[in-house]
């Protein structure tokens, strides 16, 4: 069975916090496109950077442009879904595949991809302080006992009496006539 091939598009789309600037200069270092094909790549419209690629050069697009702080869309190959409908994206004239190149396996970082985690604050607990040991913690009043009627109850004296009346009879088994059995030799 043939692998899949995918479709890369880009739409000038961001990752929340960058800066448009910062973001044309490195996609622009990274692939080393000019003025021009990076007005057309942040022009909006969806454009195809590369078709046709295999999973794991889609994987290195996407994390190429993350660094770069900009999102791509990663479809599966117009070729390999043929019942689909919709229209193709546009194709801009100006930014071919064979102009941009990435950058070696293994140069780049991954941490823009990790969740942003924001620390909660702590707590002033400076006027807490500990009871020192054996402190009454609870002051409220102990509550009054339950009255409980145990005229009707009586103990046996120590050492008599058994335990039989608690045993739970129990039938046994009847043993199988196995008269009819014989052992060979």
């Amino acid at each position: 069975m043939p692998s899949q091939t995918y479709d890369i598009l880009f739409s000038g789309q961001l990752m929340e916090g960058t800066n448009l600037e910062q973001a044309k200069q490195q996609i622009g270092s990274i692939f080393k496109a000019d003025e021009e094909k990076l007005n057309t790549l942040f022009s909006g419209k969806q454009v195809t950077i590369k078709s046709g690629v295999d999973d794991e050069t889609a994987s290195r697009y996407r994390a190429a442009f993350r660094q770069a702080g900009a999102l791509i869309d990663i479809k599966l190959s117009a070729s390999a879904s043929k019942n689909d409908n919709k229209p193709e994206a546009e194709t801009a004239a100006d930014v071919s595949s064979e102009e941009l190149t990435l950058l070696p396996a293994n140069s780049g970082s991954l941490i823009d991809c990790a969740k942003k985690v924001t620390p909660q604050p702590i707590p002033d607990i400076s006027t807490i302080t500990l009871a020192s040991p054996g402190s009454v913690l609870d002051e409220s009043p102990d509550p009054e006992p339950a009255e409980i009627d145990t005229g009707a109850l009586s103990v046996s004296p120590a050492n008599t009496g058994t335990l039989e009346d608690c045993k739970k009879e129990v039938k046994p088994y009847p043993i199988p006539d196995i008269s009819h059995l014989d052992i060979d030799d």
